[in-house]
């Protein structure tokens, strides 16, 4: 998929290539780790983009590479979405990178305004809901972006994080997809984890529910507080870090026995991500505007089927108002 040539000097030159084959392997492990476990075969589509701009089916070309894979309805899944994108660009005249955020120039320039802003963007991003309510939806994002040649300062940035989305709150399952990610945050910097895992607390939040989305992980955007090569190792250590973190919790639960009640609270939680996603989730915005995500693919990653209720508040003291207590009031895991 992506060739990282041997020679030091062009590993040095090339940190856009370097990214894009640790996020492809993030895309390609993932993909075989779950068509392991559930016995069905992804299925996968190219997106490319025609004259107009627009996304269409086909290879891709063009500086571009944008692979969706999908499932619904498999033994173990319901629905996967994953997506993995490559790809050099052209915001339209006028328009800049400010962080993680699109924005007009600053500029009395006219010749300014006019003026195209080049970047390279490269992400993967994976969501999963299983057919067992007591297996707990997982996300994992990992991206980088540079504006230009990436060599003026602010010019480039990583953002990502993989978070747990339970509709059953298994305890130990929590803490085994945190103390996962702790290792590996740990393994660059023992400030990452705190720091990240807190992040991730405050973003993935519902406040019109006054409630998380799930127990959280790690989350981060626009990092560029460090060398290049500092986040660039962390950034991959934590992409691999996610199969050991979600798998084995997969298979302790995938086989439990549920009610039809159990698949009614899943749906209800399934509301609340796709609520999250739609109303809340500044990188899901950033890939429409900048161009860099196909509508598609924010649709590819959405719960197959998700329920609202005028009034779902949980009966108190059971297990679902066990889960409702911990979104309402995060907890350290580790």
């Amino acid at each position: 998929m992506v060739q990282i040539l041997e020679n030091n000097t062009e590993k040095q030159l090339t940190i856009g290539t370097r990214i894009e084959k640790v996020l492809w392997d993030m895309f390609d492990n993932i993909s075989h780790a779950l068509e392991d476990i559930d016995g069905t075969q992804l299925q996968e589509q190219s997106w490319t983009l025609d004259e107009k701009y627009q996304w269409i089916e086909g290879e891709s070309s063009n500086g571009i590479t944008y692979i969706d894979k999908a499932l619904r309805g498999g033994n173990v899944f319901e629905k996967v979405g994953l997506n993995y994108v490559s790809k050099q660009g052209q915001l339209p005249p006028g328009m800049t990178f400010q962080g993680a955020d699109i924005v007009p120039v600053e500029s009395g320039d006219e010749k300014a305004n006019q003026k195209s802003t080049s970047f390279f963007a490269t992400s993967t991003s994976v969501v999963i809901n299983a057919n067992n309510p007591m297996v707990p939806t997982a996300h994992v994002n990992y991206r980088y972006f540079q504006i230009g040649d990436g060599t003026e300062p602010g010019s480039w940035w990583f953002g990502g994080g993989g978070d747990l989305t339970p509709i059953y709150l298994f305890e130990e399952d929590a803490v085994h997809f945190h103390q996962v990610h702790k290792e590996a945050c740990d393994k660059h910097n023992s400030e990452y984890y705190p720091r990240f895992k807190k992040w991730c607390d405050q973003y993935f939040y519902l406040p019109h529910r006054s409630e998380c989305r799930g127990v959280g992980g790690l989350f981060f955007d626009n990092l560029q507080d460090d060398n290049i090569e500092t986040l660039f190792s962390f950034v991959k250590t934590c992409s691999e870090a996610f199969i050991r973190a979600y798998i084995p919790i997969v298979e302790k639960r995938k086989d439990m026995e549920f009610t039809e009640q159990n698949k009614y609270w899943q749906r209800l939680r399934r509301g609340r991500y796709a609520e999250f996603i739609l109303l809340h989730d500044r990188g899901v915005r950033f890939g429409l505007d900048s161009g860099i995500v196909n509508t598609q693919s924010v649709l590819n990653c959405m719960p197959g089927e998700a329920f609202w209720n005028y009034s779902d508040e949980p009966v108190s003291d059971s297990p679902e108002a066990k889960l409702v207590e911990v979104l309402r009031n995060p907890r350290e895991w580790v």
